[in-house]
Formats: C-alpha cells, structure tokens, sequence
C-alpha cells in the first residue's frame, strides 16, 4: 500500500483536544436538542479499543471514548454517536448495539450528519493530526 500526499497539520495534545470538544458539545448539545451534560472520561490506553471492540461506551450517566491514535474530528463523530445514544435512551427508545439495528444506525447517520456540519464551520480542524 502507498500513502498520497504528504503528512502535514500540526500535533494535536490532550489540552488542545479538550478545548476542541468542549466547543464542539455546545453544538452537538443545540443540534440534539439536548439540556444536559454528560460527563466524557477521555481514554488514551491504546488496548481499550481492542479489548472493547469500539472506539466508544455508553454508560447511564457518562461516555467513555478512545483518542489515541485517531484524529480529532473522528473523536468528535464517536462522541455525537454516544450522545446519540444517550438521547435514544431519554426518549425511551430500546438501544441494541448490533451493527445494523435501528439504533446503531440511526447514532452513525445523525453522528455523520452531525460532523460534516460541524467541521463545515470549523474547516481547520482538517490541519490537525492524530492525537499521540
């Protein structure tokens, strides 16, 4: 396999990171329509994902996401996925995490939706680089 085009952006830290998602929730929070925060534990252990076999968890009360190794604007479409979710569960709706069912798909489509929005306002978070 090649690689087009040469790696360029500037690094990405956790700080930065952290102040990237603290302005994307207030957007995810008035596209959802969503009152409340939910608590986001950011986890830079590189066998999370492995071992969970996903990039996000949803808990009741908190949201447990991946970001080592993976770009900022992905970190964000995992955390508009789970929060998703979140709101699927509010509005009582049965929550399956099998590929394919309503509720997963319904999380990606809104999620993807929601990003290309977000990242349409926000264009320079495609000169970032992956969090290390």
């Amino acid at each position: 396999m090649s690689l087009i085009g040469k790696r360029r952006g500037r690094p990405t830290t956790r700080s930065q990171f952290e102040s990237i998602l603290k302005k994307f929730l207030i957007f995810l929070k008035r596209e959802l329509k969503f009152a409340y925060d939910i608590p986001i534990i950011l986890v830079d252990d590189v066998d999370f994902s492995k071992n969970n076999k996903t990039f996000g968890l949803m808990y009741p009360g908190k949201i447990v996401i991946s970001i080592v190794n993976r770009h900022p604007i992905d970190i964000l479409r995992t955390v508009a996925h789970e929060y998703i979710h979140h709101k699927q569960q509010s509005e009582g709706k049965r929550l399956n995490g099998n590929a394919g069912s309503v509720s997963e798909n319904e999380a990606n489509a809104k999620a993807g939706e929601i990003i290309r929005k977000y990242s349409s306002l926000q264009s320079d978070l495609f000169d970032l680089i992956p969090i290390r």
